[in-house]
């Protein structure tokens, strides 16, 4: 009984659409999942209309009609996540009903696909549903169906868990020769997270995943009283007991989290989920990462302490984060557990605080790249790969990697590369601190502009987000170098802290150009502590100069990457020379000096001429205290 009537609710919720002035002719299928909003594939509109046409279109369903508009892309490609558009409702309607989407992370077994067809031509759309099962995956959002024939105008349409009450996918596509077909999984949206706004919509603000999600769970917990509402139907689903996490709690819960800010970062989110599983790294590849408070829920099911224990648990941690602003959900949590038989109270008040990190300078959360010339073509082609560090040494974790046998063509690579760093930086970014990127390669590539690189995505706005511009502008670059990873060497290590302690702050120790030797009294292996060695050339012209302060344990360097000259040094020199110079004595110590020249760049980029001297400049920053992961990157 429980499932027909999460059917009707389901139904009640799914649409049919099609153009605003042509009544009877359906598109495709959507369903709501916010009062405002309603979700469906990119490809039922992009089939009919350009994607920045705004003019209205039709939206009608069991229990009325209204008028709406294309709001939010998510590209529209051959991967199941990137064809997923939500369309926002015109002069003020709203829905009654609404699907409720799951947070779970696994993949579901039984599902009714609902949606809309036309069963004849001139006929009016009716109501369709099928009995499916998920027979396997398509990538990490794709789910394939097997069972019932999906018809052509369901797409678009919600997939509904029959096990556990929620809708778990959007119906994308139908196979042609036989039942089933392809549904996204709802974990997609979290890709909503770059989703490009289509005319200037801002209806979900800076971030529409979160801002449509919180929605979502704040309307399901105000209707939760209601004996119709889909909270109170869900009830119905699974068995009793006194240990039971019921919907109730978790529409609760969810609610209660949405009125927290977010989490600092992915990463962040990831560290609690970790710290209630007993795992360091539980976010398994193919998984899609968790970017809100409300979807670390997802990962806590069938935990070995109980859904219950589990739940409150990362509840209180999240609530500990946020000292400030949690109030009503301590308070939620301290009645919750009161339900809890005493032996587990118990254990729930065992589990201990969760401080936020105070991370040391070489613990900071970054990103790398590492290019490995190609044998056969060592100028030309690379292999690569990407990893992140969260924290300290222990924390690697694999973000991506070339699969070329010949490594991938120099020209290539900021396009190449411009995935796999995203993902990389929504896993680390927090909105206050972008994190470092760290480029690992042969001092022979140091002249490599990373720093003027960016990710190749859509525009979200004709005003360019932090994350639009070029890499070195809002976020710290550095170069280390490839050969130079394993243990750290005695000299490497000294100097490094030498150049790290303000009780000797730092210097410059002007090296001439190759082959010369450093000037008398500044030689590389009697500096004094905290000598930074600057080059007036660029690195293609200074390697066996580079190969020797490197020889001698430095890990910090500058250099000009654009002043060629054939000739001897000119004032361009002099002049890298005096404001390094100054540079160096204001910035103190090594931790700050990539800031320092991120602050450059980025005055560089606002036209302030007094920055201009250093827009060639190049800087290594080589902390022996975090070294290069060697081998292959292990993964879960």
């Amino acid at each position: 009984m429980t499932e027909a009537r999460l059917d009707t609710l389901v139904s009640h919720a799914t649409v049919w659409l099609g153009p605003d002035d042509a009544g009877g002719t359906q598109w495709g299928s959507g369903f709501f999942v916010a009062p405002e909003w309603v979700l469906s594939c990119a490809h039922v509109l992009l089939a009919h209309r350009h994607r920045e046409e705004t003019a209205p279109l039709r939206v009608v369903g069991a229990l009325g009609e209204a008028r709406a508009r294309a709001a939010y892309w998510v590209g529209a490609g051959p991967d199941p996540e990137q064809d997923l558009v939500l369309l926002h409702l015109l002069d003020g309607a709203r829905s009654r009903h609404c699907v409720r989407l799951s947070d779970r992370i696994d993949k579901p077994h039984r599902v009714t696909a609902h949606g809309r067809y036309v069963p004849h031509r001139g006929a009016v759309p009716r109501d369709w549903s099928g009995q499916c099962e998920v027979n396997g995956t398509d990538g990490p959002y794709g789910l394939t169906l097997g069972g019932a024939d999906i018809p052509r105008g369901a797409s678009g349409g919600p997939a509904l868990d029959r096990d556990h009450g929620v809708v778990a996918g959007v119906v994308k596509a139908r196979k042609k020769e036989r039942g089933g077909g392809l549904a996204i999984a709802v974990t997609a949206l979290r890709g909503f997270d770059a989703a490009v706004p289509v005319a200037g919509e801002d209806g979900l603000g800076a971030d529409p995943y979160r801002a449509l999600i919180r929605a979502h769970d704040q309307w399901h917990q105000e209707q939760a009283t209601r004996s119709s509402s889909w909270v109170a139907v869900q009830e119905g689903l699974g068995g009793g007991g006194e240990r039971r996490w019921t919907a109730r709690d978790s529409a609760a819960a969810s609610a209660l989290l949405a009125e927290l800010p977010p989490p600092a970062s992915t990463a962040d989110l990831v560290s609690v989920i970790g710290q209630v599983l007993g795992e360091d790294d539980p976010v398994w590849p193919g998984t899609a990462p968790p970017r809100d408070w409300r979807d670390g829920h997802g990962w806590l099911y069938e935990s070995a302490d109980g859904d219950d224990i589990a739940f409150l648990h990362y509840l209180q941690l999240v609530a500990r984060r946020l000292p400030e602003r949690s109030g009503a959900l301590r308070h939620w949590v301290r009645a919750r557990a009161e339900r809890l038989p005493g032996r587990y109270r118990a254990l729930l008040t065992r589990t201990g605080p969760a401080p936020r990190k105070v991370h040391a300078d070489h613990a900071d959360p970054a990103v790398a790249v590492e290019l490995r010339p190609d044998v056969n073509h060592p100028d030309s082609r690379f292999h690569w790969r990407v990893w992140t560090w969260s924290d300290g040494v222990g924390s690697a974790r694999p973000a991506g990697q070339s699969d070329s046998a010949d490594g991938d063509p120099l020209i290539a690579l900021p396009a190449l590369l411009s995935e796999p760093l995203q993902e990389a930086f929504d896993y680390l970014d927090t909105d206050q601190h972008p994190a470092r990127l760290e480029v690992v390669l042969p001092v022979e590539h140091f002249d490599l502009d990373v720093h003027l690189w960016r990710c190749h995505r859509r525009a979200r706005s004709s005003r360019p987000l932090p994350a639009d511009r070029l890499f070195g502008v809002h976020r710290q670059v550095v170069l280390r170098c490839l050969r130079r990873g394993g243990p750290a060497a005695e000299a490497w290590l000294k100097r490094w802290s030498a150049a790290d302690t303000a009780q000797w702050g730092l210097h410059a120790l002007p090296l001439a150009p190759s082959p010369y030797p450093a000037p008398v009294g500044t030689e590389l292996d009697v500096a004094a502590p905290g000598g930074v060695p600057v080059l007036c050339r660029p690195a293609a012209d200074s390697i066996p100069a580079l190969r020797r302060l490197i020889g001698f344990g430095y890990g910090l360097a500058l250099w000009s990457s654009g002043n060629r000259h054939p000739g001897g040094c000119s004032t361009e020199c002099h002049e890298l020379h005096r404001r390094t110079a100054m540079l160096l004595g204001d910035t103190g110590r090594a931790a700050a000096l990539p800031e320092e020249i991120r602050v450059l760049r980025e005055r560089i980029s606002q036209e302030d001429p007094d920055a201009d001297w250093a827009d060639p400049l190049a800087l290594m920053y080589d902390d022996p205290r975090r070294p290069l992961p060697t081998g292959r990157l292990s993964s879960p």
